[in-house]
């Protein structure tokens, strides 16, 4: 079982317009909503190719209650903490012709001492037979929570998939996780360096390899990922698809890569999957979509070219 732990889930709303007009009222074509942040889409990709998993996160407020339900309609086992502030909502615009316009996310709640013991206490008990621990939603200001559940793992010799940034990037690098999950973007930001070639995104990624972390995967949107690890870099590339929504290709990426290597043992051939689920992704509405008869089709076309042996 792949447990996830997603201490900031979102009540994802998504409103498609078939023309976005700057200033004038929008009539949308549909609108629907979705258990998201970063953890549940990764969750939620998990389910989709058939893979067994558990999300854990917090709860609050009548937003929460939505966002049960959610979790239900999306058949996406779950054990959440109550808490008393509310669970953050995240608006999402996407225009039919030109793909997604913004996305509003609102800042994650507030949780006390005693919560964060209740959702670390959860994750301990549920941690007993899982095969892979995937951390997400890595934009919390303390990252001590993301310590904790690292070190739990580590005490019962679990390896980490950690989706994260920001503060949460630090703590993955400090536990030494088996892998870590980061698009350029935030790679450049944490660096506070232009990257504008592999060879410098290589460095950066194992300088993360030589303190101890087993794998680093880059993702660098519509020109796919870069895996780096001691045996070497790779670059993956799934074909180019029709572009409509990117919004949760990492963290589909992520998921598949968790469902494939739990079966396969196989990282390289892992990452070519995630690549192939994250280029279906962004043929949905829903962030964080992949089927496995979708990514089937990709699959064949997706390239792992050793790029720089170790």
């Amino acid at each position: 079982m792949i447990v996830v732990f997603a201490p900031n889930p979102a009540l994802e709303r998504v409103a498609l317009v078939d023309h976005y007009r700057a200033g004038e009222p929008q009539k949308p074509m549909r609108v629907t909503t979705y258990a998201g942040g970063a953890g549940l889409r990764a969750a939620s990709v998990i389910r989709l190719l058939g893979g067994e998993t558990l999300a854990l996160g917090f709860v609050g407020g009548h937003l929460g209650a939505l966002l049960r339900d959610c979790l239900e309609r999306q058949d996406i086992p779950h054990l959440l903490t109550p808490i008393q502030s509310d669970t953050r909502g995240d608006f999402l615009l996407l225009d039919r012709e030109k793909g997604v316009i913004t996305e509003i996310p609102e800042l994650p709640p507030a949780y006390t001492a005693e919560e964060a013991d209740k959702l670390v206490a959860g994750l301990e008990r549920h941690l007993t037979g899982a095969s892979l621990l995937l951390i997400a939603d890595g934009q919390d200001d303390d990252p001590a929570l993301f310590s904790r559940a690292i070190a739990a793992a580590a005490a019962r010799d679990i390896p980490v998939l950690a989706d994260v940034c920001g503060n949460a990037l630090s703590a993955a690098i400090e536990g030494r996780v088996w892998l870590i999950r980061i698009n350029l973007k935030s790679l450049q930001r944490q660096t506070e360096r232009s990257l504008q070639h592999d060879s410098a995104i290589i460095e950066e990624a194992r300088a993360m390899v030589s303190r101890g972390v087993g794998n680093v995967i880059v993702t660098l949107g519509e020109e796919g990922a870069l895996l780096v690890n001691p045996e070497g870099a790779w670059r993956v590339k799934a074909p180019v698809v029709s572009h409509f929504n990117p919004t949760g290709s990492g963290e589909t990426l992520s998921g598949a890569v968790a469902v494939y290597w739990e079966k396969t043992g196989n990282i390289v051939d892992a990452v070519r999957y995630g690549c192939a689920a994250g280029s279906v992704n962004v043929t949905h509405d829903e962030p964080g979509y992949a089927t496995p008869a979708e990514v089937k089709i990709l699959l064949p076309k997706t390239t792992a070219r050793l790029v720089t042996p170790r």
